[in-house]
């Protein structure tokens, strides 16, 4: 009879891969946002994971003006598209307490200011792109969904409090799913 062949200490195991969809959207008075942000992590071990996301984030609101030209109320749509990378470590805790802390870095569209279009009333914004770093530390409660893979929700709160990130003077909470790939 045959052994089963062990994996080498420290080579790829490509069971201890996880991917997680990362979708999320709101909706308010008026305003709505979108965010895409799938993952991919490797589990070092059951307890610690690393990973990275890309993410690409949607914000648009409405807001009433008064056209200067001819004194009728408009309506002024404001977009902000924003994409950003982080790599994350977490760490499980008796596999239920979760430790999170995700370096991450925004690139969004900026407004410098707006004025109004004297040929039609009508606002014009004037933007740029900028990036903006963050440093989410974070903790929270997780639910095991197999031997690497689980569900958590994590407050986070960005460290580098830059008033341009999304971040700025928020408590962060996510809901993250992280399935095995491959089992």
């Amino acid at each position: 009879m045959a052994t089963p062949q062990r994996k080498k200490s420290g080579s790829f195991d490509k069971s201890r891969l996880l991917i997680g969809p990362g979708i999320g959207f709101g909706a308010g008075n008026r305003s709505f946002s979108l965010n895409l942000s799938p993952s991919v992590a490797y589990c070092f071990s059951e307890q610690f994971h690393l990973g990275t996301t890309l993410g690409f984030s949607y914000f648009q609101a409405a807001e009433d003006y008064t056209n200067i030209l001819n004194g009728q109320r408009e309506t002024y749509k404001f977009r902000i598209p924003s994409y950003s990378w982080s790599v994350f470590g977490r760490y499980i805790i008796a596999n239920s307490f979760i430790v999170n802390v995700e370096p991450e870095l925004n690139n969004t569209k900026f407004i410098k200011d707006y004025e109004y279009d004297l040929n039609t009333g009508k606002i014009i914004e004037n933007s740029t792109r900028i990036f903006v770093p963050s440093l989410l530390i974070g903790a929270g409660y997780a639910q095991r969904l197999g031997q690497y893979g689980y569900t958590a929700i994590i407050a986070g709160y960005d460290v580098i409090q830059n008033p341009n990130a999304r971040y700025f003077q928020t408590i962060d909470i996510r809901f993250a799913i992280m399935l095995e790939l491959f089992r």
